[in-house]
């Protein structure tokens, strides 16, 4: 009985969790050794690694400043804002990087 409220309280944990963010996702292209993605605002900051080239980040709602770089090129990092809102998925489609 107890493990049945526990994984019911987590479960709810996390629900909730997911409708007070939102989701944003795209595709790296070209899709080499899995670039990274860095979401900032303010002083919080989320970094993934894509997987061949594919990228989600959960993100609390605001105005996020996200930097693709991949290490291998040798140039500045690309740099995209978004608008998140509570529960918002957001698809930011291919983003191309400079070779």
């Amino acid at each position: 009985m107890e493990l049945l409220v526990l994984i019911t309280l987590v479960i709810s944990f996390h629900t909730v969790r997911i409708f007070h963010s939102g989701l944003v996702k795209g595709y790296i292209s070209p899709a080499i050794t899995s670039p990274s993605v860095i979401a900032i605002k303010g002083n919080d900051s989320v970094i993934v690694k894509s997987n061949n080239g594919h990228f989600g980040l959960e993100l609390q709602p605001g105005d996020w400043k996200l930097i693709f770089a991949v290490n291998e090129y040798n140039t500045a990092p690309f740099e995209k804002r978004v608008q998140v809102m509570k529960g918002q998925r957001i698809d930011l489609g291919e983003i191309r990087l400079s070779q």
